[in-house]
C-alpha cells in the first residue's frame, strides 16, 4: 500500500505575499512598515487558499519537504511521489527483513521529474531490497514546490493559478461564515477554471 505524501514542516514561503493580498483585497496600510488590522487574518487565508490549490491539482504550489510512506518496494521499480514538481528525493529509508532500519543508496534510484505527479525510478542493473513485513516499511523523504525565489527559477507558480488562489482569497476574505441566514456562498467558479489546466490527479 502507499500512502500521500505528508507535508513535515512550515513552507518556506508562500506563493502570493501578503502585499499581493493587501492589493488584490484593496486594504489599505498605514505605519512603517506598512500593516492593516487585518493581516492576521489575510495571512491565514493565504495558507488555506494555497493548499487548496495544492489539493484541487496534486502540484505543490510552496516548497517544503514531504514524507511518502510505502509499505513496500514497488515490484514495478516505479514508486510515484504523488504531486510535481519535485525537486530532490533527500533520504530513502526502509526497515530490512529483520526488522533493521537502512538508507538506500542514492546511486539505487533517480528522480523523474519529467513525469507528472514525478516519480522515483530504480537505477538500471540495481534492485530493490527486501523489506520487512510491516505496515509503512518505507519512507521516502522528498522536497516539492516552485521555485518563485531562486535564481534561476526553473518552476515558476503560474499566473493562472495564482490568480485562481486571489479569486478565492477574495471571496473567503468576503465571507468569513459558510452559510448566513439569507444566503449560501459557493466557491467562485473562476477558481476551479483557472486551476484545472494545472490539475495532475485528483487530490493529494
Amino acid at each position: 500500500m502507499e500512502y500521500a505524501p505528508t507535508p513535515l514542516h512550515d513552507v518556506d514561503f508562500e506563493p502570493l505575499t501578503l502585499e499581493e493580498a493587501r492589493l488584490h483585497l484593496r486594504l489599505d496600510t498605514v505605519g512603517s512598515p506598512p500593516t492593516h488590522p487585518d493581516d492576521e487574518i489575510v495571512s491565514a487565508l493565504l495558507v488555506a487558499v494555497r493548499e487548496h490549490a495544492e489539493y484541487y491539482t496534486a502540484q505543490a504550489f510552496a516548497r517544503q519537504s514531504y514524507k511518502l510512506a510505502l509499505d513496500e518496494f514497488p515490484s514495478d521499480g516505479v514508486v510515484s511521489l504523488g504531486t510535481w514538481p519535485v525537486l530532490s528525493v533527500d533520504s530513502v529509508v526502509y526497515s530490512d527483513s529483520d526488522g533493521n532500519q537502512q538508507t538506500l543508496s542514492i546511486g539505487g534510484y533517480y528522480l523523474n521529474n519529467n513525469r507528472k505527479p514525478a516519480v522515483m525510478v530504480l537505477a538500471s542493473g540495481a534492485a530493490w531490497p527486501v523489506t520487512a513485513s510491516d505496515q509503512a516499511a518505507v519512507t521516502v523523504t522528498f522536497t516539492a514546490g516552485r521555485t518563485d525565489d531562486l535564481s534561476p527559477n526553473p518552476q515558476p507558480t503560474p499566473k493562472s493559478a495564482k490568480q485562481a488562489m486571489l479569486l478565492l482569497l477574495g471571496h473567503l476574505y468576503e465571507n468569513r461564515e459558510a452559510v448566513t441566514l439569507d444566503e449560501r456562498y459557493e466557491l467562485p467558479l473562476g477558481v476551479a477554471a483557472l486551476l484545472q489546466n494545472h490539475r495532475i490527479a485528483m487530490g493529494l
